[in-house]
């Protein structure tokens, strides 16, 4: 069941927000991480990522959609970033895990840069990063994909 019911173009489940480290995002929308390595991870379903790329770009940057969510310990997240270009050494991902039993492997389908780099407030005058995701509504995803796409996209 799609959230987003007035738009054939949104994928089912929510949509969120994310901060993501400019370099990871530059791979993602690279096409070369197909993997967004994560130390928590929403309980609600989530369908599709709005890419803000952080300090210094400040900038939605494109949109990707979920595959699958895995939720594994350190060493099979490590197989997994490994395999589908996490974009960190053993070393960092270990210190990003820190003492987390668990953490998440958000395996990322299709990936559609921004024809526009959006800046978010100049949609949300309020608009502070998040320090991890951020839910948007379906008028806000609306709002958000048609100012990074002005001619459309197709998910």
């Amino acid at each position: 069941m799609s959230l987003f019911p007035e738009s054939s173009e949104q994928p089912t489940g929510r949509a969120v927000l994310l901060s993501i480290k400019p370099k990871y995002a530059d791979l993602i929308l690279a096409g070369s991480k197909t993997v967004e390595l994560r130390r928590s991870w929403p309980s609600n379903d989530v369908g599709v990522i709005i890419i803000y790329s952080s300090a210094p770009v400040q900038r939605l940057t494109g949109i990707t959609l979920i595959k699958e969510i895995r939720e594994c310990g350190f060493e099979e997240l490590w197989e997994v970033s490994q395999a589908h270009g996490g974009g960190v050494t053993y070393k960092e991902l270990q210190e990003y895990i820190k003492k987390k039993k668990l953490a998440y492997g958000v395996m990322l389908g299709r990936v559609v840069p921004a024809e526009v780099l959006v800046d978010p407030k100049s949609l949300f005058p309020t608009f502070t990063p998040p320090q991890g995701f951020l839910y948007l509504s379906p008028q806000d995803y609306q709002r958000v994909v048609t100012a990074m796409f002005p001619s459309g996209v197709e998910l």
